[in-house]
């Protein structure tokens, strides 16, 4: 069984506003946008811990994540979504075409084949399209379909500062 708790890096800054919180199997970023921070992919169920330590000693507070936006529905990227809304209040963003993964309506998340079950289910509140645009605060976020990887993958693009 893969253990992505036992692979802890501490967070760090990137550039500007965008911060590396997650794990070295799974990577999760914080953007501040001046009005409350963007996550992106929240990592594994088991290393929730790891992440909001990560982010209190960056400097910020998990209270301040408004916003969840994902880059794909595997196990890795959204395993902590659950949690972290459950503590946050985050509205979550997801690729339409990943919609089953989240919600538990089709097991193509990778949870089984890394020794796991996934089983933080949740519905996400925005579903993505190509060219869509995120807002927060000082960052917009466009949204570009990018499917192969998964039939909902969306790639990001979006200035820092």
């Amino acid at each position: 069984m893969y253990k992505p708790w036992l692979e802890r890096m501490d967070g760090f800054r990137i550039f500007g506003n965008l911060y590396f919180v997650g794990c070295r199997g799974a990577s999760s970023h914080i953007i501040d946008t001046g009005s409350g921070l963007i996550m992106l992919d929240t990592g594994y169920p088991q290393t929730l811990y790891l992440i909001i330590e990560n982010i209190y000693k960056i400097g910020f507070r998990t209270q301040d994540i408004k916003y969840i936006i994902h880059s794909h529905g595997h196990y890795d990227h959204l395993g902590a979504t659950k949690a972290l809304v459950e503590l946050t209040g985050a509205k979550t963003f997801l690729g339409a075409g990943d919609r089953e993964y989240a919600n538990g309506k089709a097991d193509l998340t990778w949870a089984k084949e890394l020794g796991h079950t996934y089983y933080e289910m949740f519905e996400p509140d925005c579903l993505l399209y190509d060219k869509d645009v995120i807002e927060l605060g000082n960052t917009k976020i466009a949204c570009v379909a990018s499917p192969g990887h998964t039939p909902g993958t969306m790639s990001y693009f979006f200035d820092v500062s």
